[in-house]
């Protein structure tokens, strides 16, 4: 695991972050069984907009990469809003290095940031159709706390 590192930063790494997101919205987009349409309307540039934008937001990047090959292999981004809410709002592993605990180092450094930032409640947001990662998350003291249902446009 020599030839992996860590990069940790904020708003400077998003377009580093990019081509990963995109694979990990098309993996809801696929396994959505009511809203791929909302996936695929999605771009990364709305989404860093989110984070560029709102100045309540406070906004860690870590990025996993693979120096031998120099590619980014996965990444985690991690908020805090202004009333003390930390959220572990998008993580991604290629599949390929999903067998080396990435996904769970990736989780501690995210934790260890909300510790720092001394937030009141901690969130995490599972995409329906993705219920698989529900698993992992509760390893790390997250259950489901509400289920919210939306309805999907007749259109």
């Amino acid at each position: 695991m020599d030839h992996l590192e860590f990069i940790q930063g904020d708003k400077e790494l998003l377009d580093l972050v990019q081509p990963l997101w995109e694979k990990l919205n098309n993996h809801h987009q696929l396994h959505s069984s009511y809203f791929p349409d909302k996936f695929r309307q999605q771009t990364f540039n709305a989404r860093k907009r989110k984070f560029i934008n709102d100045s309540n937001l406070d906004l860690k990047i870590d990025l996993v990469r693979d120096k031998e090959i120099n590619a980014y292999i996965g990444y985690c981004i991690s908020t805090v809003n202004k009333n003390g809410i930390g959220e572990i709002d998008s993580l991604f592993i290629e599949k390929a290095y999903r067998k080396y605990g990435l996904g769970d180092q990736l989780m501690k450094r995210a934790l260890e940031w909300l510790d720092r930032m001394e937030v009141k409640t901690r969130i995490i947001g599972v995409a329906e159709g993705n219920e698989a990662a529900v698993e992992f998350y509760k390893r790390y003291g997250f259950f489901t706390r509400r289920i919210i249902l939306e309805q999907k446009n007749s259109n």
